[in-house]
């Protein structure tokens, strides 16, 4: 342990238990930064540091069109998010507080740029191709923005819950993990679907209990009571907190400068809920462990896999190689078996890439992740199959649309008839409200019939390429068979290396040096703290805890030692066509075809 760490540790029992964590995590983070390839772990201990040191994070999640962004608009009291019907929220955006105002993109490889908040739409609605680019790299939106409340708690305005598995809606863990509160919004009148109510029930197994806003109350005739109480019975043991609230009434109440308004809007509540909920600190103290804890079993993997992956393996093996001549050529051999293994993983890969896709929308996950499935024909008919989906996906959701639409209909119609939807409409029983619904109808079902049309012309296309296409591919699969087992078969003339690599092997090596300075570290001064009762820590993950740090600390870095090898056979030949057979891409019309919902009548009048 250092001498100025020892220093720090005088100080630390006038800290609370989470600022001594924190300072003990710090030092951790600093050697580990030295290390490039642990790279994805680190950055993600300085996520929990810098959580852990800021504001408080609430995450506000949905299906798509239920106002999350506009509740949040509510709550920092301006018009900051784009809240457009027709472009849903594309990237999850945390709210920090800002003296000065600017964007933060942080992107997938951690690289971090900012941006003039005049560019806030470009990430978060925008649909223009470099929108699109731009947002295939992005991880997150950190925006700054001078505002009072985000002085005290942060908030992200999250894309919408996805399809998922075993129909649960979906929402990536990692950013679940991060924040201290989660408010799922529901708008008034539409209840919660299957796949949301699963969802709920996956994040109370996670230790996540979600709080739920019905927004849209003024549009339900003072109803939302009955609304909330019916959702309530479905999965009320699942949630915590309920707020109903009108994100629109905010709105008006602030442009209007409306007392009254803003109190029906009962957003004041929902912020004064907020507060309540992030001011438990001995809750936040103790969710900021466990995602230590998490992270520690996760560093403890990667200590333990590092011995045996690249570039560690290569450079281990190859100074050890050249300590001792009479070793020389047992070390040389294993490094070749090393390379046999890889290869011969690469060609089992090849030979089942097409073995579960079994669908167009598997086959087009399939063309994308691997490049040796490309060339202009396939590219063309990827491109064709890919815009027959979005026609689809489009179809589908106008045709939800317009069945919506038909359903306030025949309430409006029953409300001011007192009988059912008849066929045709008698011109005389419409008002100027139906009959606008029913041209809005009318458009919808016209948009259905063109994408119909397209959805047609694209699906012709796909099927009809689909013979051509599939014997291209498996000729593809065949070609990248060849070429790893040519590599393979070449493998035997590769036997020595270069006096410069050494260099370069050693100084490989140099750079997992700070993996043992961190070890030891763990050891002395963060097991400790984990251990002796300051954080709320149970027993039993104390015992855990003591087993993950004792299995990171015994991976052995050190190579002055040389390895004990045996000369074996020089490496024969491996019957791989035998060993890993071909599965071919077999799809059939079935496999290709999307159904979709029947199409809408016209309503005649």
């Amino acid at each position: 342990m250092t001498e100025r760490f020892s220093e720090q540790l005088n100080n630390f029992d006038e800290q609370n238990p989470l600022e001594q964590l924190i300072e003990r995590l710090k030092p951790l983070h600093s050697m580990l930064s030295r290390n490039n390839y642990v790279k994805d772990t680190t950055s993600r201990l300085n996520q929990i540091i810098s959580d852990a040191d800021s504001q408080p994070i609430v995450l506000f999640l949905g299906k798509e069109r239920v106002g999350k962004t506009t509740v949040i608009n509510s709550l920092i009291g301006r018009n900051l998010l784009e809240d457009r019907l027709s472009e849903p929220t594309r990237t999850n955006t945390f709210l920090k507080y800002g003296d000065t105002e600017y964007i933060k993109a942080v992107f997938i490889n951690g690289m971090e740029v900012t941006f003039d908040i005049a560019n806030l739409s470009l990430f978060t609605i925008s649909n223009t191709e470099s929108a699109k680019i731009i947002r295939k790299h992005l991880d997150y939106l950190e925006v700054y923005i001078t505002c009072e409340l985000l002085k005290k708690v942060t908030i992200v305005d999250s894309i919408a819950l996805q399809a998922g598995a075993n129909n649960t809606a979906y929402f990536p863990p990692a950013l679940l993990k991060r924040c201290n509160e989660v408010f799922w919004v529901l708008q008034a009148g539409s209840p919660a679907t299957e796949a949301e109510l699963n969802f709920i029930e996956k994040l109370n197994k996670m230790g996540i209990t979600a709080h739920l806003i019905v927004n849209g109350i003024d549009r339900v005739d003072g109803e939302v009571e009955t609304f909330l109480d019916m959702e309530k019975e479905r999965y009320g043991y699942f949630i915590g907190e309920d707020v109903p609230v009108s994100a629109l009434q905010a709105q008006q109440a602030r442009t209007t400068n409306s007392s009254q308004l803003l109190i029906d809007s009962r957003i004041t509540q929902l912020s004064q809920l907020m507060f309540q909920l992030i001011d438990n600190k001995q809750k936040k103290t103790r969710h900021i462990t466990e995602r230590f804890l998490q992270w520690l079993e996760r560093l403890r993997v990667e200590v333990n896999t590092i011995p045996a992956r690249e570039p560690y393996v290569s450079a281990f093996e190859y100074v050890i190689q050249h300590q001792n001549d009479v070793q020389k050529d047992a070390a040389q051999l294993q490094r070749d078996k090393a390379l046999v293994t890889s290869l011969e993983q690469q060609y089992e890969s090849v030979s089942k890439v097409f073995k579960e896709v079994q669908t167009l929308f598997q086959l087009l996950q399939t063309l994308e992740s691997h490049s040796y499935l490309r060339d202009p024909i396939i590219d063309m008919y990827e491109e064709m199959a890919g815009l027959y989906q979005k026609h689809v996906r489009d179809y589908r959701k106008l045709h939800v649309e317009y069945t919506m639409e038909y359903g306030e209909l025949e309430k409006q119609f029953k409300k001011q008839t007192g009988k059912s939807l008849p066929f045709p409409i008698e011109e005389s029983e419409l008002t100027p409200l139906l009959s606008e619904r029913i041209q809005t109808l009318n458009k919808i079902q016209s948009h259905c019939e063109q994408k119909q049309v397209f959805i047609r012309k694209y699906e012709q296309f796909v099927l009809e390429k689909l013979d051509a296409v599939q014997s291209r591919l498996n000729e593809l699969v065949r070609d990248r068979l060849l070429l790893t087992h040519n590599q393979l078969s070449e493998l035997e003339s590769l036997r020595t290396y270069e006096l410069s690599c050494m260099t370069a092997s050693v100084n490989k090596l140099a750079e997992f040096n700070c993996i043992t300075e961190a070890q030891n570290f763990i050891k002395d001064a963060i097991e400790p703290l984990l251990t002796e009762g300051v954080l709320p820590i149970k027993e039993q993950e104390k015992l855990q805890i003591r087993q993950t740090i004792e299995r990171i600390v015994t991976v052995d870095f050190t190579y002055e030692t040389p390895i004990e090898t045996e000369v074996d056979e020089i490496l024969g030949p491996l019957d791989l066509k035998e060993k890993y057979p071909l599965f071919k891409l077999r799809l059939t019309e079935e496999d290709i075809v999307s159904e979709i919902p029947e199409l809408p009548e016209k309503i005649e009048i």
